[in-house]
C-alpha cells in the first residue's frame, strides 16, 4: 500500500476513532477530550504517523526546483500611468 493510500486509511480511522470516543463517553463532561485521543490513537495504531513522515521526507529531499541558469531576476521595476479622461 502506498503512502498516500496508507494516510487515508489512517484518516479515516481517526474518524472513525473521533465518532467511537464520542458515542462511548457521551455522557462524561470530557467527552471531546476522550473523543480526540481515541481518534489519535486508532490514526497512530492504522500508521498515520509513519506515512506523515515518510511523506513529509520525500517532500524534502525533493526540495525546490533549481532555477535555470543564466540571467537571474534580480528587482522589479512597476511604472504607474494616470489617466484623467481627458487626453486624446
Amino acid at each position: 500500500m502506498s503512502d498516500k493510500h496508507q494516510l487515508r486509511f489512517a484518516l479515516a480511522a481517526l474518524l472513525a476513532g473521533l465518532l467511537w470516543g464520542y458515542v462511548r463517553h457521551r455522557g462524561d463532561r470530557r467527552s471531546s477530550v476522550h473523543s480526540a485521543l481515541q481518534g489519535i490513537e486508532w490514526f497512530v495504531a492504522y500508521g498515520g504517523a509513519a506515512a506523515l513522515v515518510t511523506l513529509a521526507r520525500e517532500f524534502m529531499e525533493r526540495g525546490a526546483p533549481e532555477p535555470p541558469e543564466g540571467e537571474r531576476v534580480t528587482h522589479f521595476r512597476q511604472v504607474v500611468t494616470e489617466r484623467t479622461g481627458t487626453e486624446g
